[in-house]
């Protein structure tokens, strides 16, 4: 099972938010917490790697806080 915190250290690890990934709010849109669009596609191309999964552009589009990324993730596995 994943959770937010390993997303958040995946993030880190790949330089994604820097400064910032300690500080998001799990349930709060990454949009609403000072990520721009490249770190939200820098996030999801990690996820996608990290975890090899596929997130087609209409799922991706879905994904707008860390528990929805988390929650994604779960119920694939």
């Amino acid at each position: 099972m994943t959770n937010v915190e390993e997303i958040i250290q995946l993030m880190k690890d790949a330089g994604i938010a820097r400064g910032k990934a300690d500080a998001l709010e799990p349930e709060r849109s990454l949009d609403e917490q000072g990520l721009d669009s490249y770190d939200r596609m820098s996030l999801l191309n990690e996820v996608e790697e990290h975890f090899n999964v596929q997130l087609p552009n209409e799922i991706a589009n879905k994904l707008k806080t860390l528990n929805d990324v988390v929650r994604h993730l779960n119920a694939d596995n």
